[in-house]
């Protein structure tokens, strides 16, 4: 489960039992993604039961049921339109935006496509003039929620494919085009047409470091080499940015006690469901007292301490839980030092703290925090509301299609993201690795279809509905490229979605880029195999 402080109003509300009587587990399953935050009917059907029967009562839900019964993601139809000059210059962009939000609402499912794309809506680029137009439908589908960048994606592969359309239409090569229309890096703080304060970044060095990566230089050359075994090769690139770190409660709060070994307890409302806030946290209070990550661990989810915070989700932990992780460290010192100067026999300004342990600038008298808390219980609580930070990247796509078959290989995929201060290399890549499959998955097969005539679902299995294969995912070279966010202490921007926002536009432009040559027009996501061979067919054909 996703959010669990959040399922807790929400199974509150519904039974009309206190929330200190809801106990909610949840274990590391990979990730949330917004379809594991909702509290859907059967779990509450259980509860009721359980309580009724006084015993326990186990629900697991089938395959196919999931599909009927569980939240779907994305169904955004969007029209787009780019007005540039004859240099290129951006003049201003239109949406006309509609949102299928399925037979009811769901309590995330109006905000991802009304909110979150309005909070970076120009993208990197310094557009002048926007015109928006958002509307919903309810439909007789699956109810629509949040799905991992709820919204950011969808933002950034429509700018992404205006911008290499009219490259191609104007003759430009694209990533000029991009350089020329860059917020530069001394416009930051650069406050947005539609109120957003981007804090920092460097979208040309980006850029740079993802095209030397992929060696963009080499590769009509690459093109070339494909083209004499029949195959068609294309390069796509996608230069994103998205909001992350806001949340929805008034602050996040991280609670230490310190143990009589020595060792430290952190509790927190953020509840990991697989990112690693056992590791990430544990490194960001280690690092700040100066003691081994192994001897603090993460207590998550917990109710009874009494604290406020923010759920799992939008890629805003690090930057609101992790930052207070950093702050509650900072606290205990200073709770702490007053304490072990009247251990030691002196004032309070007499005492230095490092590693772990209080020391006397007059003596060579030591004490730990083990030793400290031995004499009396010793905790602190950090707190910290923290705004919206935007993290970016560039993805750098190469694709080779066999003609005779439509079918797309992914020969080369580089990703380089502005995340900040990176706390853990691993987990980051592990975040990218999963975000840049999921977005694979969607331009390659992922859709959900009903019959038009009778609604009935006909994507109900993993039979019909293919999921990204393991055979997909060749080498993935991940870099980052790092300004400092200002919104932290910490310097992060966040970095869970970072992978889906810019993969959709780097894969489609990628595979336009290939086909383009043969005169085959803009196509749609999923780019299937079948639709592939028939677009290039027909481009053959002349039709």
């Amino acid at each position: 489960m996703q959010g669990i402080n959040m399922m807790r109003i929400q199974i509150t509300a519904y039974t009309g039992e206190p929330d200190d009587k809801i106990n909610i587990k949840a274990k590391d399953v990979g990730g949330g993604f917004g379809q594991r935050s909702i509290a859907y009917t059967e779990y509450v059907a259980a509860m009721i039961a359980a309580k009724a029967l006084n015993r326990p009562v186990k629900w697991v839900s089938s395959r196919s049921e999931g599909f009927q019964s569980d939240s779907h993601g994305r169904a955004n139809y969007i029209d787009a339109e780019l007005a540039l000059d004859k240099d290129g210059t951006f003049l201003a962009m239109k949406l006309d935006w509609i949102a299928d939000l399925g037979a009811y609402l769901h309590p995330a499912g109006p905000v991802s496509p009304m909110r979150n794309p309005v909070t970076c809506l120009n993208g990197v680029y310094k557009t002048p003039a926007l015109f928006g137009r958002w509307r919903v439908a309810l439909t007789n589908t699956v109810p629509v929620s949040a799905y991992r960048g709820a919204a950011r994606p969808e933002i950034a592969y429509t700018i992404e494919r205006l911008v290499d359309e009219s490259a191609a239409q104007m003759n430009i090569d694209p990533a000029e085009l991009r350089r020329r229309n860059f917020i530069p890096p001394v416009a930051f703080p650069y406050k947005t047409p539609t109120g957003s304060v981007y804090d920092i970044a460097d979208f040309p060095g980006v850029l740079d470091k993802a095209m030397k990566l992929a060696d963009v230089a080499g590769f009509a050359k690459r093109r070339a080499e494909s083209e004499k075994r029949g195959q068609l090769r294309g390069l796509g690139m996608s230069t994103v940015i998205e909001n992350s770190g806001a949340g929805a409660f008034p602050k996040d709060e991280i609670l230490l006690e310190v143990g009589t070994d020595g060792n430290l307890a952190a509790y927190s409302v953020s509840h990991s469901q697989g990112q690693g806030h056992e590791t990430t946290f544990a490194q960001i209070i280690g690092d700040a007292l100066g003691i081994p990550a192994e001897r603090i661990r993460l207590r998550q989810g917990i109710g009874e301490k009494g604290l406020i915070g923010n759920h799992t989700g939008g890629s805003r932990t690090i930057v609101g839980a992790g930052t207070v992780c950093h702050i509650a460290a900072k606290k205990l010192i200073e709770a702490a030092t007053p304490l072990a100067a009247e251990q030691l026999g002196v004032e309070p300004s007499q005492v230095t703290y490092a590693k772990g342990e209080f020391q006397s600038k007059e003596s060579n008298k030591k004490i730990t925090l083990g030793e400290l808390a031995a004499k009396k219980p010793l905790s602190a609580t950090g707190e910290g509301k923290f705004g919206s930070t935007f993290p970016n990247g560039c993805h750098v796509a190469e694709v080779e299609i066999d003609p005779q078959t439509g079918v797309t290989n992914v020969v080369s995929y580089v990703t380089v993201d502005d995340c900040g201060t990176v706390i853990n290399h691993t987990i980051v890549e592990g975040q990218m690795h999963g975000a840049v499959a999921q977005g694979w998955g969607q331009i390659f097969g992922e859709n959900i279809v009903y019959d038009t005539d009778t609604g009935q679902l006909l994507t109900g299995s993993f039979t019909d509905y293919p999921m990204p294969k393991a055979g997909w995912i060749k080498d993935i070279t991940i870099a980052d490229y790092t300004t400092f966010g200002t919104i932290s202490p910490l310097g992060v921007k966040g970095m869970g979605e970072s992978g889906c926002t810019a993969s959709l536009g780097a894969l489609t432009n990628a595979v336009m880029n290939a086909l383009r040559p043969l005169g085959v027009p803009p196509l749609d996501m999923p780019l299937t195999a079948h639709k592939l061979w028939q677009a290039i067919s027909s481009a053959k054909a002349g039709h």
